[in-house]
């Protein structure tokens, strides 16, 4: 997809391989520290760090979201293997004072997330996506919406069904899938209860999905990544927050934030409402906060150069 070069990343065989012939390792970017997905997870995250520590390559932590690390053996080993690492950037002040917390006592360089570097001025994504979805956008208000499961709070997709029935604004629906297959399987279930919205069917490429997120009047969204194709098009947004970096992120941008309890209150129908009256004013805030976002990822990828050039 992207014309790199690229390995199975549960091949060991692979991955020493490649680690041993680096100039330079890069662990990011996303949130790969945090034992939330499971401390499966966070070992072996870690663990492709000390492999490349232990063929004495260099090692860069790249515009990361770090944590949770609800365990106390998950901020241990985050300590002891982080605190080896010749370079951390992280993607929010959240993450940074995070680190300290934990004992990480490496310089810190808060930057921002390497997905506000991606073009957004690529119009060829909405023309391979289905003519029924490019058509919707180019006849309609459209409010993209990127939901997700979250096991600790079930009663998500009821909530949000029941919500969404009762939302009276004058835009179609689009239910979004950052993740296949279980965003896919929520937005078709979403939309077969909920009238005159329109479900994605399968996993898009991330041109194809800023370009969806760019037709939108709004987005609606707990993925935080599409919170984030959200504010690198301009595109104002109400984010709800399952997990401290949606509602950090929506801090930094000055967007509307919501949380599970609302969600789960039935708030859901007001509380869009309330964002596309002010959709206009939080375009504006956008533009003034995105441009130094945009120049923080930036230094992500001048560090990274530096450090191989050491």
């Amino acid at each position: 997809m992207h014309r790199v070069h690229s390995i199975p990343r549960t091949s060991w065989r692979h991955l020493r391989e490649a680690l041993r012939v680096a100039d330079l390792v890069i662990s990011g970017g996303g949130s790969l520290i945090q034992d939330a997905t499971s401390l499966r997870s966070l070992l072996y995250y870690l663990l492709v760090i000390w492999l490349a520590q232990r063929y004495h390559q260099r090692v860069m932590v790249l515009g990361q979201g770090i944590g949770p690390l609800k365990r106390r053996v998950s901020r241990r080993l985050s300590e002891v293997v982080l605190n080896k690492v010749d370079l951390i950037t992280v993607r929010d002040p959240d993450s940074a004072e995070f680190l300290k917390r934990i004992g990480v006592r490496k310089p810190i360089q808060v930057t921002a997330d390497p997905a506000f570097l991606l073009d957004t001025k690529d119009a060829s994504g909405l023309a391979s996506l289905p003519e029924t979805w490019s058509g919707l956008f180019a006849s309609s208000d459209v409010i993209t919406l990127a939901l997700r499961e979250w096991s600790p709070r079930p009663l998500i997709a009821r909530a949000a069904i029941e919500g969404l029935k009762r939302l009276d604004i004058p835009a179609r629906l689009f239910l979004m899938a950052m993740h296949a297959p279980p965003d896919v399987e929520l937005a078709q279930q979403i939309c077969k209860e909920v009238n005159g919205c329109v479900a994605q069917t399968h996993m898009l490429s991330p041109r194809e999905l800023i370009a969806l997120v760019g037709a939108s009047k709004m987005v609606v969204a707990m993925r935080l990544h599409a919170l984030i194709f959200a504010g690198v098009c301009g595109i104002p947004m109400l984010g709800i927050a399952y997990d401290p970096k949606v509602r950090s992120f929506l801090d930094t941008v000055h967007q509307d934030c919501m949380s599970l309890e609302e969600l789960e209150a039935g708030s859901l129908p007001e509380r869009i409402k309330d964002t596309w009256n002010h959709r206009e004013d939080l375009a504006l805030r956008l533009s003034e906060r995105v441009p130094a976002l945009r120049t923080a990822a930036e230094q992500n990828v001048r560090l990274a150069l530096e450090l191989l050039e050491l």
